[in-house]
């Protein structure tokens, strides 16, 4: 028992009084311990009553001491009781702080720095989601790149691999996705620019942050369809769309980490979604609390005042574009689109311009899903930079506002390969009343 007490009471203070940083020297337990005459000084074998008072507990005097481990021994004993100094301790000193091997690792960024017993500084070297050497490469070359980088208080010290698994959320487009029906819109004229936001002020759904959860399946899927029911319903329908009911109810995903867009669309066509004030975003996979004939009355939603709606939010079959003309033409016409877009280090970082991944490092990419809500074009030195305007699902403190520009028409990032919309189920003095939920068969 007393060899217990000794070593989980004292040890831990102790040791720090053993270890201080400067060569032989005690600055912060400076004593004198075993050489204070009142309590004995040195005594022979194991005497556990020959102890010493150091900060809040006791150190040791006696011959038991005198073994490998000792950290449970007053700072000054081998000096004292044996005659030999104190063996020097050596610091380790990394971007301004100093600690030694028996402190705690120090935090470099998303790393792991360690002081080694021979003073170096041993470093874990996994990719930060944010890199200052990175930002520093971007910012250097702005007029070649066309956008600015920012160091994100939100993302510092987080792992790349975190950006990648919590940030985003989207898989890469399978076979279901690449087969949907493509559609070939009747192209009118097209303006130069346009921005759905001024073509129907109030109606494009705010930008939300998903958090640190990997939903951007969900989230730009329901912020899609919120555009389009409040756009094709002329102001009747103004609707922010619940994508925690596809995060949570949605089986052949995998919520916060990721899922498929096909699936995400035929849950809306089939069962549809309550709006986000009765199913609160939680940014995690919960029970689903949608029953068997449930609707937005039997859910005590706050039920629209403008129409007499009480079955659930549903969406037309999803459909794809074909390319940049017939996306342009869709969101001119109809509203927002979905896009698929391939998303590397640097685009954490984007904070103002349009952007292009800069090719200056080799880490791995994730898919992410964004809004496209329009277009426009700028002039970059004697060159036109055409561009989309996406709305990102970061929170407004990312990008421009939350949005960001991208380039346009030369599929950057692949974002024009797979852009996907769908037409609302807007509800009509002439609308059939819909089959209840309790007639449909869960997803």
């Amino acid at each position: 028992m007393t060899i217990s007490i000794r070593w989980s009471a004292v040890g831990f203070v102790c040791l720090l009084a053993s270890i201080q940083p400067l060569w032989g020297q005690y600055d912060d337990f400076p004593g004198p311990y075993c050489a204070d005459p009142r309590y004995g000084g040195c005594c022979d074998s194991r005497q556990d009553t020959c102890s010493v008072p150091i900060s809040t507990t006791l150190c040791y005097c006696d011959e038991f001491c005198n073994r490998t481990t000792n950290s449970d021994c007053c700072p000054d004993f081998r000096k004292v009781c044996l005659g030999i100094a104190p063996d020097p301790i050596l610091r380790c000193h990394h971007k301004g702080t100093y600690f030694t091997q028996f402190d705690p690792p120090i935090k470099d960024n998303c790393n792991l720095c360690r002081c080694e017993s021979n003073g170096q500084v041993i470093c874990d070297r996994d990719p930060c989601l944010v890199d200052e050497d990175l930002l520093r490469s971007i910012n250097d070359n702005t007029f070649v790149n066309g956008w600015e980088a920012r160091n994100y208080s939100e993302f510092w010290a987080r792992k790349y691999a975190d950006g990648l698994d919590l940030r985003l959320g989207t898989f890469e487009p399978t076979y279901p996705v690449k087969a949907m029906t493509r559609l070939t819109s009747r192209r009118g004229e097209i303006r130069r620019s346009f921005d759905a936001r001024d073509q129907w002020p109030g109606l494009v759904s705010r930008v939300v942050d998903q958090g640190w959860c990997g939903s951007s399946w969900a989230v730009s899927t329901t912020s899609v369809a919120s555009d389009r029911f409040a756009i094709l319903s002329k102001g009747r329908e103004v609707v922010h769309l619940a994508p925690q009911q596809l995060l949570s109810c949605v089986r052949k995903q995998r919520g916060c980490n990721g899922g498929h867009l096909d699936v995400a669309w035929n849950y809306l066509r089939r069962i549809g979604v309550a709006n986000e004030e009765c199913y609160p975003y939680e940014a995690s996979r919960n029970k689903c609390k949608i029953h068997r004939g449930a609707d937005l009355k039997s859910l005590h939603c706050e039920l629209p005042t403008k129409v007499p709606r009480q079955h659930f939010y549903q969406m037309g079959p999803a459909y794809s574009l074909n390319n940049e003309t017939d996306i342009m033409t869709e969101i001119q016409r109809s509203g927002s689109v979905q896009a698929t877009m391939r998303v590397y280090r640097d685009f954490f970082s984007y904070s103002s311009g349009i952007y292009r991944h800069t090719q200056t490092d080799s880490e791995r990419s994730g898919f992410h899903s964004v809004r496209i809500v329009g277009w426009g074009e700028e002039d970059e030195g004697f060159t036109v930079s055409k561009y989309w305007i996406a709305a990102n699902s970061w929170g407004t403190w990312w990008g421009e506002d939350g949005y960001f520009r991208i380039l346009r028409g030369s599929n950057e990032c692949e974002i024009e390969n797979y852009v996907l919309a769908s037409w609302a189920d807007v509800f009509t003095k002439q609308k059939v009343p819909q089959q209840t939920f309790a007639r449909r068969r869960l997803h």
